[in-house]
């Protein structure tokens, strides 16, 4: 894993960027993500990593309790599309499968998304997101 350039607590998690562009998502044991959250999210997202560029992130979900179904809504929207190419969501027990499963199966998203459970696998697929 690259050294980050940047990080920012988000509220209930920490984003950092790497020099390679990508966006890195984390979350400690046991959240539960609410609209209020994932708004939160974004605005640090948009104003402070991707207000000159779109962006790619890995999401890692493998301490995610649950998500609410407005906090999906947001993370799948058209307008968090404008800021972030694409998503790859880090999966490692049985709970983060099924977040991620159900995220990908019940939300049509507006960029791309795919599950890993290899960081450097996520991160390889999205190093071909990253804009020049």
């Amino acid at each position: 894993m690259e050294k980050a350039i940047r990080s920012t607590n988000t509220g209930k998690g920490r984003v950092q960027l790497y020099p390679s562009g990508i966006l890195h998502q984390t979350y400690p044991d046991g959240v539960k993500l609410r609209i209020e959250d994932s708004t939160a999210e974004m605005e640090i997202y948009e104003k402070e990593y991707c207000n000159e560029m779109k962006r790619p992130i890995l999401v890692d979900i493998k301490n995610i309790k649950s998500v609410s179904k407005e906090s999906r809504g947001i993370y799948t929207s058209k307008e968090t599309a404008r800021y972030l190419s694409a998503a790859a969501l880090l999966i490692g027990n049985p709970v983060s499968r099924i977040i991620g499963n159900f995220y990908m199966g019940i939300n049509k998203t507006a960029m791309p998304v795919k599950m890993f459970s290899s960081e450097k696998e996520a991160l390889a697929w999205l190093k071909t997101f990253v804009s020049e």
